[in-house]
């Protein structure tokens, strides 16, 4: 009332006309509450390691005892400790081969973003990284990007599609990130408020981080768009234009994740919003390079601790290629075969050498040994050789636990051996060009069939085609494979007896090779060995109205003749190294090779449609309960209701008559019932047992209609229609 007293007589205040009201800053905003106190992170480093201690003992009580439980708890927790260090080992290099080659994309776009910045002035400089399928290896390379770039004084805001709904969202945590002085996890970061000549800046307002960049002295702000393709168009196009309009007084930087390709992301942009930008595009490394690198140094390389047969290794290769999954997918199959080799495998522990292998072998071990594929093929060959000195050998194996246990020592230092043998074979092979395809390919042939140097191979018939300088050019790969090894496959010199020989044999021929090219080109004639095309002559003789075609060898000079004896001396000694063995023809290979395929097919490729089969056909599997026990009666009422409704569905139409399905489903679980209940007691318990049995009725078919089976039709009201399965 007093109010409109006042405005019938005509007075007013000035605040009644404003727009805003300005409040100022008073006493009282002294007295304001400080802000919440952090927390150090020292504690929370000690509860982190805490926790890692309970995680390894809680890892360590989940590897149960084997050898239908007769394995003692120290063999138990040395399984979990070889797990723990072979997979460590492995990942280790694995993040390191990953880093690696990433290296050359870290180069190019850390000069690309210094140049921009003499070369652009009014547009936002933009790096397009092309990264291809390999998606989930973007953690890693906007990770490296970060730290690479923030070395300086930048700052490195990192944006996901799943975190960027709206504009407003995308600006507050570009500003929550760029203004966060904390470098370590995201969550403990918190928001900083800004404030200059008594203002308060809202949480989506760049003038906070424009006054965050003249305090802190930031050369750039880094705004990355790790996955492009997963943020709408008009947001890309609505944040460009707004970063560009702050770009003089705010240094920004955009760096793009792109799956597909530059082109196709340029086109869902407005075109004002590309006329912004100053790009420069950037190809990543392709998955199948990497792959190629990670496999050789985790699969093949000669320290691995464990070995994959060629069945599994060939199937992770083909789904790569036929799924294009990116380098985690193959890391993850990697991954869980060592942990089912460990877990389930107890001979694991004895692939490692040790001085506590002696004390951890029990009887138990010894009794699964012998009845192993690969003891039962050495015992087997031993006893078919003949001699008195074998079958005394296997005689020992059988019965003496001591000389099997000193021939397990024996066949650890063998395994390194023999694999090291394959390894240069291989290496000789691909320095020969006699391997077609990847590396790995090659790997999985020579770990399922061996390799094939024999006087008709392929790498021979490669070597006898080769010139004078093709050939010296391989022959000092040979020499330096022999000599240094092969870093990337952890493989070292070859310091064996037969290895010095041969190398000494090679150098030999290498120098005869040289001084001929020498004095062939002194001399100024052309050197061909009988192995090569022109040196056949073909002869056409005409007999009694008929041609006859003959080929002949051209007769060779002394330095042809010397080629000839050069090549044969080479080939020689490759065909020395011919050896098919496969890894499961080693003696106790079960301890350090894994070849099951069907436990990570059911893993990483999941079948849905044979599994829920399965489990409505046969649900004894499953609940393995009395009730739902087959016995060959037909169709039981003592099974769940979504399997008895799922076998009445195999045999009707595409559209099913609701009615009719609970008519017959009722008819089954009555008969059921009225077999265990009183005859007196039937009449009072009939609509009991029908609501009973309507409500299994409704909660079978609404679970069959979850499970993706039956769908509401639109041709009959009370009918329901199958959905095809693909």
């Amino acid at each position: 009332m007093a109010v409109e007293d006042d405005k019938t007589n005509g007075t007013f205040n000035q605040e009644d006309h404003q727009v805003a009201y300005i409040f100022g800053a008073t006493d009282s905003a002294a007295t304001r509450p400080s802000k919440r106190r952090r927390v150090s992170k020292k504690g929370t480093k000690s509860n982190r390691s805490n926790d890692g201690s309970s995680l390894s003992a809680l890892g360590s009580s989940l590897f149960v005892p084997l050898l239908n439980g007769a394995e003692s708890a120290a063999c138990v927790h040395e399984r979990y400790r070889l797990y723990e260090e072979s997979w460590a080992k492995v990942n280790n290099r694995i993040e390191r081969i990953l880093r690696d080659s990433n290296s050359a994309t870290l180069e190019q776009v850390s000069s690309f973003v210094r140049q921009a910045e003499a070369d652009c002035f009014d547009k936002i400089p933009t790096a397009f990284i092309v990264t291809g399928t390999n998606i989930a290896s973007q953690d890693l390379l906007f990770e490296q990007l970060s730290e690479t770039l923030q070395s300086g004084s930048g700052r490195f805001v990192r944006l996901r599609s799943t975190e960027a709904g709206s504009l407003k969202a995308v600006l507050k945590r570009i500003i929550r990130t760029g203004t966060s002085k904390a470098t370590g996890d995201e969550e403990d970061t918190e928001a900083e408020e800004k404030e200059a000549d008594g203002k308060r800046y809202l949480d989506y307002d760049l003038e906070a981080l424009y006054a965050y960049v003249q305090t802190q002295n930031c050369d750039r702000i880094f705004v990355a768009f790790q996955d492009s393709e997963g943020f709408e168009s008009s947001l890309l196009s609505d944040l460009i234009t707004l970063l560009s309009s702050w770009r003089p007084r705010i240094p920004f930087t955009l760096l793009f994740g792109v799956a597909t390709s530059v082109e196709l992301l340029q086109a869902r942009l407005l075109k004002s919003a590309c006329r912004m930008i100053y790009g420069g595009q950037f190809d990543d490394v392709q998955t199948d390079t990497i792959l190629e690198s990670v496999f050789k140094g985790a699969v093949a390389a000669s320290d691995v601790p464990l070995r994959l047969g060629a069945p599994l290794l060939r199937w992770m290769l083909d789904r790569q290629r036929d799924q294009v999954a990116g380098i985690q997918s193959f890391i993850s199959s990697l991954k869980y075969a060592y942990m089912c080799h460990f877990f389930a495998n107890p001979l694991s522990v004895l692939a490692h050498s040790g001085a506590e292998n002696g004390e951890l072998i029990q009887p138990e071990h010894l009794e699964a040994i012998r009845n192993t594929p690969s003891f039962r093929k050495h015992v087997e060959a031993a006893i078919e050789s003949g001699s008195a000195e074998n079958l005394q050998l296997a005689r020992s194996l059988l019965e003496d636990d001591a000389a099997l246990r000193e021939r397990v020592d024996a066949s650890i230092l063998k395994r390194g051996a023999w694999m090291d043998e394959r390894l240069r074979s291989l290496l000789l092979l691909e320095a020969a060009g006699a391997q077609h395809g990847a590396f790995s390919r090659a790997y999985v042939e020579a770990m399922g069939e061996g390799v094939a140097m024999s006087e008709h191979s392929n790498m021979v018939a490669s070597v006898r085609r080769m010139g004078m300088n093709q050939l010296a050019v391989t022959m000092e790969k040979f020499v330096s494979l022999l000599r240094d090894g092969e870093p990337g496959l952890a493989l070292g010199p070859y310091r064996e007896q037969d290895g010095e020989q041969m190398l000494d044999q090679l150098e030999t021929q290498l120098t005869a090779l040289r001084a001929l090219i020498s004095r062939a080109e002194a001399e100024g004639v052309s050197v061909r060995s009988r192995y090569s095309g022109q040196s056949k002559v073909a002869r056409t003789t005409v007999i009694a109205q008929r041609v006859q075609l003959s080929h002949h060898s051209a007769t060779l000079n002394d330095e042809d003749r010397q080629f000839t004896d050069i090549i044969d001396a080479v080939t020689g000694l490759l065909a020395t190294r011919n050896d098919e063995t496969t890894p499961s023809g080693m003696f106790l290979s079960e301890s350090w090779l894994y070849d099951a395929r069907a436990p990570s097919k059911d893993v990483f490729v999941p079948r849905p449609r044979v599994v829920f089969e399965r489990s409505l056909t046969r649900p004894h599997d499953y609940l393995a309960c009395e009730c739902c026990k087959p016995d060959h009666e037909g169709l039981q009422a003592t099974l769940p209701a979504t399997a008895i409704l799922y076998q009445m569905y195999l045999e009707t139409g595409n559209l099913i008559n609701v009615a009719d399905m609970w008519s017959s489903f009722y008819t089954l679980v009555s008969e059921q019932s009225g077999r265990v209940e009183n005859e007196s007691m039937e009449e009072e318990g009939d609509e009991e047992r029908e609501r009973e049995a309507l409500v299994m009725f409704y909660r079978g078919l609404a679970e069959l209609r979850a499970l993706g089976y039956v769908k509401s039709s639109k041709k009959k009201t009370d009918h329901i229609a199958k959905v095809k399965w693909l």
